[in-house]
């Protein structure tokens, strides 16, 4: 499969895609260090809308699937990942190389019986990263199922997850499940060759996750999943909101924030230029308190 033809043929025939990565090289970003942790503010005006994104069921009830073949951009063309999904470009992308994989039928979003294939398309794709966006944690299209990717190199979890402290929950015949902590936000880690260990530990995480919120929904979580060397790599992100109280405040406190993997992973987007200069390491640390389990 390559992808990175695909996406290069994407960026000769579709000129509005082209302009909008090349806007990615004027996109501002600063660092941030959180409990010892790296994290990177990013200015991208480009994802007012996601950001802004009304999410209610009346809302998405009255909008066309963006994700649906027959509503998607005459440019945007698909590569076949498998007889369920394909892979497109992702027309309003936050990194280089961001794809969306979407499902060919318009079902929700819904991770606990599809993980085996987001597993299959980290191990398809092992130059990119997949991640996955719950629907009551940062999907903007929670009424289609999809996953995402990004070109490996790009996220601080890629790197600073090796430096964080770990308290270890599992180990048994290579397969290892552990916390890792003074993180700035709750995150499990997830390693194993085996396919179906991972499926398992995932499936012990989101049962107990699930009985913790007390219902029958899919917890709130965002996953990400690199595949290297043979193996496995499952980062579970687990949430407790969506957004935080600085997203709804009406006085100098509102901040456009609407955390999603891609913010868990340590990307912070920002659209408004004022939010990105005025954020601070002690309100970071308030927002990822309130979203994250």
């Amino acid at each position: 499969m390559d992808v990175k033809k695909f996406y290069e043929e994407q960026l000769a025939e579709w000129p509005e895609f082209k302009e909008r990565v090349a806007q990615l090289e004027q996109v501002e970003s600063r660092e941030l260090i959180l409990d010892a942790v790296k994290v990177i503010a990013q200015h991208n005006p480009a994802r007012v809308v996601s950001t802004g994104a009304k999410l209610d069921k009346e809302s998405i009830a009255q909008r066309k699937c963006f994700l649906c073949g027959e509503n998607r951009p005459a440019m945007q063309r698909g590569l076949k990942m498998n007889d369920r999904f394909t892979l497109l470009v992702n027309p309003f992308p936050i990194l280089k190389e961001h794809f969306t994989v979407v499902c060919n039928e318009h079902l929700p979003q819904s991770l606990k019986e599809n993980i085996g294939e987001l597993l299959d398309f980290a191990q398809a794709l092992p130059d990119h990263i997949v991640f996955y966006n719950g629907p009551r944690c940062g999907a903007s299209a929670p009424d289609h199922l999809h996953f995402q990717a990004v070109a490996k190199g790009q996220l601080p979890l890629e790197r600073e997850w090796r430096k964080a402290e770990k308290l270890e929950l599992s180990e048994w015949g290579g397969n290892k499940m552990e916390q890792l902590m003074n993180y700035g936000r709750r995150c499990l880690h997830i390693e194993s060759k085996k396919k179906e260990a991972v499926i398992s530990h995932f499936n012990q995480l989101y049962t107990q996750y699930q009985m913790r919120e007390g219902g029958e929904e899919e917890p709130r979580m965002n996953i990400f999943v690199s595949y290297d060397v043979e193996t496995w790599h499952l980062f579970f992100f687990p949430r407790k909101e969506h957004r935080p109280k600085q997203y709804y405040a009406e006085d100098e406190t509102n901040r456009m924030i609407s955390p999603g993997a891609i913010d868990m992973a340590g990307v912070v987007v920002l659209p408004r230029k004022e939010d990105f200069e005025a954020l601070t390491i002690a309100e970071l640390k308030d927002i990822f308190g309130q979203v994250s389990l």
